[in-house]
C-alpha cells in the first residue's frame, strides 16, 4: 500500500514576512558590498611595510587607511548578522509522508528549503494532541528535545497541533501544525499503540466544544 500526502504549514504573518525577509536581504548585500569594497582598498592601499613615525602626512594616511580596514569589517560583521536574522522571517514548514516516513521540512522565504528530519513509522514512540496530558509528560523530560515545526502559535482552521515523539538519534518531541489526516496516513504504518490512548478526533472535539 503505497501513500503520499504532503501539506504545509504557512505563518500567518507570511506577507509582512515576506516584506521584511525583502528589506534585510537587501541591506545585507549592500553591507557586503561595502565590506568587500573597504576591504579591498585596506589590503592593496595600508603600508605594511610601516611609516616614518615624523612624516605626519604618512602617519595621517596610514590611520585613514586603517580606519577603512575597521570599517569594512564593521560592515562585514553588519552582513553575517543581518545573513542569520532573515532566515528568521517568513518561514514555514513542508510535512511530507510517502508510504511510512514523514519528512520534515523547513522553508525560508518559499524558495529556500531545508530538510530537518525524515522519520520513520518504526521509530515513533507515540503520537497525539498538544493539548492533552501526555505531551506535557514528554515535554519535562529532560532526556527528551522539543523542536517546534510550526511559525505559528495557533492552527489555522482546520488544523491542530499534533506532537510526534520519536527515538530519532535520541528522544526528540517534534510539534506539528497539521490536518488530522497526516495522522490518519502516520496510522496506516504505525502500531496502534503509538496513538496516545486519550486522543479524541479533532471533528469529535470540536462538536463538544460547541
Amino acid at each position: 500500500m503505497d501513500v503520499f500526502y504532503e501539506e504545509s504549514a504557512a505563518a500567518h504573518d507570511a506577507k509582512k514576512g515576506a516584506r521584511r525577509y525583502t528589506i534585510v536581504h537587501v541591506l545585507s548585500i549592500a553591507f557586503l558590498i561595502l565590506a568587500i569594497v573597504l576591504l579591498v582598498i585596506f589590503v592593496f592601499s595600508f603600508p605594511f611595510g610601516g611609516v616614518d613615525p615624523s612624516n605626519e602626512s604618512a602617519v595621517a594616511y596610514q590611520s585613514m587607511i586603517g580606519f577603512l580596514g575597521a570599517q569594512g569589517l564593521m560592515f562585514l560583521a553588519l552582513w553575517f548578522g543581518l545573513f542569520r536574522w532573515k532566515s528568521h522571517f517568513n518561514v514555514s514548514y513542508d510535512y511530507v509522508f510517502v508510504s511510512g516516513e514523514l519528512r520534515i521540512s523547513k522553508v525560508f522565504n518559499v524558495n529556500k528549503r531545508k530538510l530537518i528530519t525524515r522519520i520513520d513509522c518504526a521509530e515513533m514512540i507515540q503520537v497525539g494532541d498538544i493539548q492533552n496530558s501526555s505531551y506535557e509528560r514528554f515535554r519535562s523530560d529532560p532526556s527528551t528535545k522539543e523542536i517546534i515545526c510550526t511559525s505559528n502559535t495557533e492552527a489555522a482552521q482546520g488544523k491542530f497541533f499534533m506532537y510526534i515523539l520519536a527515538n530519532d538519534n535520541g528522544k526528540k518531541l517534534y510539534i506539528l501544525e497539521c490536518k488530522e489526516q497526516l495522522l490518519v496516513n502516520i496510522m496506516k504504518f504505525a502500531k496502534r499503540t503509538v496513538l496516545e490512548s486519550d486522543y479524541v478526533s479533532q471533528e469529535k472535539k470540536k462538536n463538544q466544544q460547541q
